[in-house]
């Protein structure tokens, strides 16, 4: 089924995909870590139509000659699928080992690894104009939802902006945990290309109207890179070993400073008070070191915190990943995302910054911001390499 507007097609798949935006950005914003997860009415219908969206694009991949002409970016996916594997053979030994297993880690198998299977369907059934329209109209979408969650008048919102304190991260009514990360998706995308200044501008300033301190620094480093050339070119492997062994060190270096018996020692060597730094996320860490937790797999922790601290969660991806599967959990992590993205130096900055985030708090199961994130850096991708070949 097509659907034609003014010049352009609109294809069903086209259509599920901003029904999928429609309903993050206006249906109930459930957390989909704690609470009823998944199991609530908004969650459930948000990702029932991604699964909708996802097994559309596998019968249309199936049925399509793409399936046996050139497969964009499959090594690049492929990386993603090693990951998988170590994950879930240190959840199965894990489980097996406490003799415990919990519905949490499947969900959080699907909030983590589905974006990626929608991610690399898209950018084989889907030509670039196609997601550069479905993007655009997605990013307007999730401005007109983040506006109406906020409540606030123009205005009032006007004023907010213009009294943003990032000294204190309880000073704005427009901070968005749930729009922050779908917000830099879009802008990530749109701050590539040398056109369109209008739409650069306006995704920068969602970002910083979501009041998330490495979030914006991020939106703001892709703006400035997407002037050069130099975006475009390739990283070496050299390069990329050096910049993820950097990440890993400082990945380990911070769990270990977090730690509750090294935090104040710490504070105190770095001139920094960790606690206040991480939004006393670090607490939370304490409440979990003192516990009787045992981690049962991946997802673990958030299902245990959760019943037994009532909703809350730890907030950091890499020191989730710490506590609940260990040390290669964490490097196969970022090994994983950073090949995919190391053949653009625009999109492996992107997710360098992203990685960073994940260290200082959390992202890497906000499922929708990923189906942005994904397919924003993987049409850049599949861009650059149509550009090589052409040249």
């Amino acid at each position: 089924m097509k659907i034609k507007i003014g010049n352009k097609i609109f294809s069903d798949r086209m259509i599920l995909f901003m029904l999928l935006v429609i309903a993050y950005s206006f249906i109930g914003s459930a957390n989909e870590t704690t609470g009823d997860g998944i199991f609530s009415v908004s969650s459930l219908s948000k990702y029932g139509i991604l699964l909708l969206s996802v097994l559309s694009e596998i019968i249309y991949f199936y049925r399509s000659k793409t399936s046996v002409n050139k497969v964009y970016l499959k090594r690049e996916f492929k990386n993603f699928l090693w990951y998988f594997i170590i994950l879930i053979t240190l959840t199965i030994f894990m489980a097996v080992s406490s003799m415990r297993f919990s519905v949490r880690s499947i969900q959080t198998f699907i909030f983590v690894f589905l974006p990626m299977l929608y991610a690399f369907l898209v950018i084989n059934t889907w030509t670039l104009e196609q997601i550069d329209i479905c993007l655009k109209i997605g990013f307007i979408i999730s401005f007109i939802g983040y506006i109406l969650s906020t409540h606030l008048s123009i205005t009032y919102i006007l004023h907010a902006l213009n009294t943003i304190n990032y000294e204190d991260t309880n000073s704005s009514l427009l901070e968005s945990s749930t729009f922050a990360l779908l917000a830099l998706g879009f802008s990530g995308y749109l701050c590539y290309f040398n056109k369109g200044w209008g739409w650069k501008l306006f995704s920068v300033v969602f970002v910083i109207m979501t009041f998330k301190r490495q979030i914006t620094l991020t939106a703001i480093v892709l703006l400035v890179l997407g002037l050069f050339k130099v975006k475009n070119k390739k990283l070496n492997i050299l390069l990329t070993l050096v910049l993820t062994i950097l990440l890993v060190v400082f990945a380990f270096y911070y769990y270990h400073a977090i730690q509750p018996n090294n935090i104040l020692d710490y504070s105190q060597k770095l001139g920094v008070d960790l606690r206040e730094f991480s939004t006393n996320r670090t607490d939370r860490l304490n409440w979990l070191e003192n516990s009787t937790y045992q981690s049962y797999g991946f997802g673990s922790s958030i299902d245990y915190m959760y019943k037994e601290f009532g909703g809350f969660a730890l907030e950091m991806d890499v020191v989730q990943l710490f506590v609940e599967l260990g040390p290669l959990a964490v490097i196969s992590f970022f090994v994983s995302y950073l090949r995919f993205s190391r053949e653009n130096a625009y999109v492996f900055s992107f997710m360098y910054l992203i990685l960073i985030n994940s260290i200082l708090s959390s992202g890497m199961a906000s499922t929708f911001a990923w189906v942005i994130i994904l397919i924003g850096m993987s049409a850049i991708l599949k861009k650059s390499q149509m550009m090589e070949v052409n040249l």
